[in-house]
């Protein structure tokens, strides 16, 4: 027997009616399900752009540190007829190959803002005059160096941004300034600030608190300011007030984007970001399409079956939500999408969770960076702070003697001027080898800056353990360095802080550890000095 539904019947309007109403609550069900996960999803990324932001942030305060400390050395390191003899001093920054690789000129202006040396253009030495311009002022007022406006150089006629350092002789005289210039077309973090651009059409630039804009992908941006034309959008006017963090916004072009900032630490710069939302979310925006295409296949099949069949197919998206809903809360970590499924959902899952782990490495690398002595792979002045104040709470909860050793290399300036900067590092290499073997295991060794080094002693039974531990540094010092093919005779001055953590700060803890070091370098040199901390 056959049967045959007419056009009109109840059985064929029911069936197109359950149909139509098995398409639409898929697709109902499908977008509100998506929508869900997408605005999870917008907290998630955000979150994980406005991490990565704070790594390069981390990074370029990093880099802008070194290039002062680079110049501070270089000042501290000049004679006194290289300070007095401009040519002296022309041909000084010629051989210092480390500045052309942190900078693309250094020079140097006499107190009259007269131009009288120019690593990258000797010619121009004589013919520039400085006097009016707000850094050099600035500089030689505060007695310091500092980092300038973004202007364009009259030099090189690029947009450029200079680290100062004003130079002194020992009767305490201004000399001259000497500036390190950063090209802002092509800075020494350019290459970073491009590895960590999100995604392929998101991109990294930074402005000045006033506005102006140090670094942007179009350079013909350069030195312009945010604000020009009425162009700033609000996110962007946050962010020059002080707040940092993310927000969905335009980008100058309109389209709609994940727009992030944070302010770094040493100058008054802003890293921004700008992630397009087709591209952040584009996964999410492909599955709108896939599923309402699946919707309308089942539903054309049969209501009942469709509908069934939609649930089941959905299952995913609910479980993609419920990971972002948990990862969101803290109740669980990012491994979860970490899925074995071979479909769009696994993928989806699969690539956000290696884009999260590339992130989390080279966040991890940057941190271990931001802690660590490039010369000598011991700690830095950052990581030993933070071990420091660790070390208080710890001797503050078990009531244990705590000390601190400060100590420097002796003569080590003569051993740089006479030997050479490149025997000087490796000399510190050595020394800070040499430092970490007389040490105990759960000693902390830090380099400060220079030849200046740093000892935690804990969990101190024996009040005579600083002294012979002072006198077991001096002992392992001793026996000649071997640099190269020659040997140099190497001893240090140690000054060691004793006393209870209960009532005192790091800050005194340094304070008297470096009068101790003067105590024992005021003594001779090549000996061990304690002095007790004083409470607060």
């Amino acid at each position: 027997m056959r049967f045959h539904f007419r056009s009109g019947t109840l059985k064929s309007r029911v069936t197109a009616l359950l149909i139509l109403l098995v398409f639409l609550a898929a697709g109902l069900v499908a977008l509100a399900s998506l929508a869900i996960a997408e605005r999870k999803m917008r907290v998630v990324v955000g979150d994980q752009e406005q991490a990565l932001l704070t790594s390069v942030a981390a990074y370029i305060d990093k880099d802008l540190e070194a290039k002062r400390l680079l110049l501070s050395s270089l000042a501290e390191a000049l004679d006194e007829d290289t300070l007095h003899d401009p040519r002296r001093l022309q041909s000084l920054l010629e051989r210092r190959t480390t500045l052309r690789a942190m900078f693309f000129n250094v020079v140097a202006f006499d107190p009259s803002g007269k131009l009288i040396a120019s690593l990258a253009d000797p010619r121009t030495i004589g013919t520039i005059n400085v006097a009016e311009r707000d850094y050099f002022r600035a500089s030689i007022a505060a007695h310091q160096g500092l980092l300038s406006a973004p202007f364009k150089s009259r030099i090189s006629g690029k947009p450029t941004v200079l680290v100062t350092e004003p130079v002194y002789d020992q009767a305490g005289n201004f000399v001259f300034l000497l500036a390190g210039a950063i090209d802002l077309q092509q800075p020494s973090f350019l290459s970073q600030i491009n590895a960590l651009k999100p995604g392929t059409t998101g991109y990294l630039f930074i402005v000045t608190t006033d506005g102006l804009i140090v670094q942007h992908p179009e350079s013909g941006r350069l030195l312009g300011n945010v604000r020009d034309h009425g162009a700033a959008s609000p996110s962007m006017l946050d962010a020059l007030r002080g707040v940092d963090g993310w927000a969905i916004g335009a980008s100058r072009t309109g389209a709609p984007a994940l727009l992030s900032y944070k302010r770094l630490r040493t100058a008054d710069w802003i890293v921004g970001s700008v992630y397009p939302l087709g591209e952040a979310f584009a996964p999410l925006i492909d599955m709108r399409f896939n599923s309402l295409v699946a919707s309308a296949g089942v539903a054309a099949v049969a209501g009942l079956i469709g509908w069934l069949t939609v649930l089941r197919l959905l299952r995913p998206f609910g479980a993609l939500r419920q990971h972002v809903a948990r990862l969101s809360g803290g109740g669980s970590d990012i491994s979860v999408f970490n899925v074995g499924r071979q479909d769009e959902f696994g993928d989806l899952s699969r690539a956000f969770y290696g884009l999260s782990q590339q992130r989390a490495r080279a966040e991890a690398a940057l941190e271990a960076q931001a802690r660590t002595d490039p010369l000598t792979g011991l700690h830095n002045r950052r990581m030993f702070e933070e071990t420091f104040d660790a070390a208080i709470a710890r001797a503050r909860r078990t009531r244990t003697a705590l000390a601190l050793a400060y100590l420097d290399i002796d003569h080590f300036k003569r051993i740089n001027d006479t030997l050479g900067h490149g025997v000087g590092d490796r000399v510190l290499i050595e020394f800070a080898r040499r430092l970490n073997q007389a040490v105990r295991a759960t000693d902390t060794v830090a380099r400060l800056a220079g030849d200046e080094f740093v000892v935690i002693f804990e969990n101190l039974a024996d009040p005579a353990l600083p002294q012979a531990m002072g006198q077991k540094i001096l002992a392992a010092m001793q026996g000649d360095f071997a640099v190269g093919d020659q040997f140099v005779s190497v001893s240090c001055s140690v000054g060691i802080a004793t006393g209870s953590a209960q009532n005192a700060t790091m800050e005194q803890f340094l304070g008297s550890a470096d009068a101790a070091l003067y105590a024992a370098k005021d003594a001779g040199r090549g000996r061990v000095s304690l002095r007790a901390v004083a409470p607060a």
